[in-house]
């Protein structure tokens, strides 16, 4: 049994991780029937890794103002996708004019570490942020059709990288890089 499907943590457990009431966590088992932990031999609910991040998912797009049946439905589309609620793929969105900061992440770090999701317009990224929950967003805040974005963003409470924080990094490793941006 891979590590994060192993059933660990007991609905207290979880609902001190994620300030969750146990009841809530019930509730939801019971109406949604999406995340449904094993039994321990004597009846207690244990949840794995990848289940309280399933529900981590869940309470973070109730928080975010969605209902909590929609918000299951996301976690099922996502879970249905494959998608990764933890795992070693990280999700960011780049949202750029000219599209160079997708190949600068993968010069800095390759393309094992993290699904890169481009958006080339502000509407385009809008949507890409609100269906794909990415884990870290990359804006170029110095593009006035992105400024908008960036800011709902941060009001959203996800943090908003500066391309030019990448543009920095790879300079100082490779000075014929910035020779030529």
């Amino acid at each position: 049994m891979a590590e994060r499907t192993v059933p660990l943590f007991s609905i207290g457990a979880v609902a001190r991780m994620l300030d969750l009431s146990a009841a809530t966590i019930r509730t939801w088992e019971t109406r949604y029937g999406y995340v449904v932990p094993q039994r321990s031999g004597g009846g207690q609910r244990l949840y794995s890794r990848d289940q309280v991040d399933q529900l981590r998912f869940v309470k973070d797009e109730v928080d975010g103002g969605r209902r909590p049946g929609e918000a299951h439905r996301l976690l099922a589309e996502r879970v249905d996708r494959g998608d990764s609620f933890g795992g070693t793929r990280l999700r960011v969105l780049v949202a750029e004019s000219k599209a160079g900061a997708s190949t600068a992440l993968k010069e800095l770090f390759g393309t094992d570490a993290f699904e890169v999701l481009i958006a080339t317009d502000a509407a385009s990224a809008e949507v890409a942020f609100d269906e794909l929950a990415p884990t870290v967003v990359i804006v170029d805040v110095e593009d006035g059709d992105f400024e908008q974005l960036a800011e709902r963003i941060r009001s959203a409470g996800a943090k908003v990288l500066p391309i030019a924080l990448l543009e920095r990094p790879l300079a100082l490793l490779d000075p014929a890089w910035s020779a030529v941006h």
